[in-house]
């Protein structure tokens, strides 16, 4: 594919509360999308980084300008002048499974030119990963609410559920778990929920986790540390109720690796994370190969990557549902269209490309850009 040039925009995006969980609580979203101008159109890509990145992550600042420069040094060095490598080989072109920023922006360039690709063969993405099914099923996160107040958690957990949410995912720490979980499954039932640690436990704390086996998770994710596999598995062995993993799962080899350990039993696995779409179906053909149930997660992207996450979470490997909620549920603007959302479930785009367009002005309300020449 021929490219004039790419236009990096870091825009501010504000949430419309903020999202607390184990140790973190993030205040905004600024983002780092990509504008890829080729011969066939244009494409555009959301970066996965955020401002109060977690580790294996990163934030925009810790990308931009400088693993974005390097990445693009070496797709610029992969062919003749003024091309770029097709989608699928962008990643492997970036270096296959390099550090867990160069796959973030990796998976940004990809989804660009995915998005000019397919736009110029009339293709929608969900064609092109072989979707069949025409909507995905959705869930919902609840974060850690202001002073572990539980009527405010359970107004939470209800306002999701009257929006259709088909799972919701919880925030938990140390001293805020049992008791939550315990009064969202007393109030609602048998609705799905999912206990996120995001790794805020150690290894001795086993005792307080194998507590809530009768609530009936459908998985207590990520208790430990993202490198500890081992003192997942040791969990695994002892709890009815599954393990799951999302930080310690930063690569598709390293999901291999996990699955292998027997440290997990569901995955969350995230595109921009992972490296990208590439990247993300061999993670989960390894989990479904291995009978290991996963889901799509998410970072609040716009509506960008997460139309993309959406066809995706349509493939047959992921049999949870995921994080794929309208992004005006949580953005103050979000500055490009959304698929149609209803009682928990999506519709995927049938339109050319990755399913989602910008919104006039609200891109142009940027912290910064640059645009890096591409055609000599």
């Amino acid at each position: 594919m021929r490219v004039e040039g790419i236009e990096v925009l870091v825009a501010p995006l504000a949430l419309r509360e903020p999202v607390a969980s184990a140790g973190l609580t993030q205040l905004d979203k600024t983002t780092l999308f990509l504008r890829v101008v080729t011969d066939a159109g244009i494409g555009w890509g959301e970066c996965a980084a955020y401002p109060a990145a977690r580790p294996p992550d990163l934030a925009v600042d810790d990308l931009e300008p400088v693993v974005v420069d390097r990445v693009l040094g070496r797709l610029r060095a992969a062919g003749p002048v003024g091309t770029l490598p097709p989608a699928d080989a962008i990643a492997e072109t970036c270096g296959g499974e390099g550090s867990v920023g160069e796959q973030m922006v990796a998976a940004t360039i990809e989804m660009a030119v995915l998005d000019a690709e397919l736009k110029a063969l009339g293709r929608s993405l969900a064609s092109w990963l072989g979707v069949g099914r025409r909507q995905v099923e959705s869930g919902s996160l609840v974060g850690i609410p202001p002073g572990r107040d539980l009527g405010r958690l359970l107004d939470a957990a209800g306002a999701a559920i009257g929006r259709g949410a088909r799972r919701l995912r919880l925030k938990i720490e140390p001293g805020w778990d049992r008791t939550p979980l315990a009064a969202v499954r007393d109030q609602f039932g048998d609705v799905p929920l999912l206990a996120d640690a995001n790794g805020s436990y150690g290894p001795g704390q086993q005792p307080a986790l194998r507590a809530l086996d009768d609530l009936a998770l459908v998985c207590l994710e990520q208790p430990f540390a993202p490198g500890d596999l081992a003192a997942h598995r040791s969990l695994a062995e002892t709890m009815v109720t599954p393990i799951g993993l999302d930080e310690s799962l930063w690569s598709a080899g390293r999901v291999e690796e996990a699955v292998g350990a027997g440290a997990c039993r569901v995955a969350c696995l995230k595109p921009g994370r992972l490296g990208g779409v590439a990247a993300t179906i061999s993670a989960a053909v390894a989990c479904a190969s291995a009978g290991i149930a996963c889901f799509v997660g998410g970072f609040f992207e716009s509506g960008l990557a997460r139309a993309l996450n959406a066809a995706l979470a349509g493939r047959d490997e992921f049999s949870l549902p995921g994080d794929l909620g309208d992004p005006d549920g949580y953005l103050v603007a979000n500055p490009f269209s959304y698929l149609e959302t209803a009682g928990g479930l999506v519709l995927l785009s049938e339109d050319p490309g990755i399913g989602a367009e910008p919104r006039p002005g609200l891109l142009e309300q940027v912290a910064r850009h640059r645009w890096v020449s591409w055609s000599s």
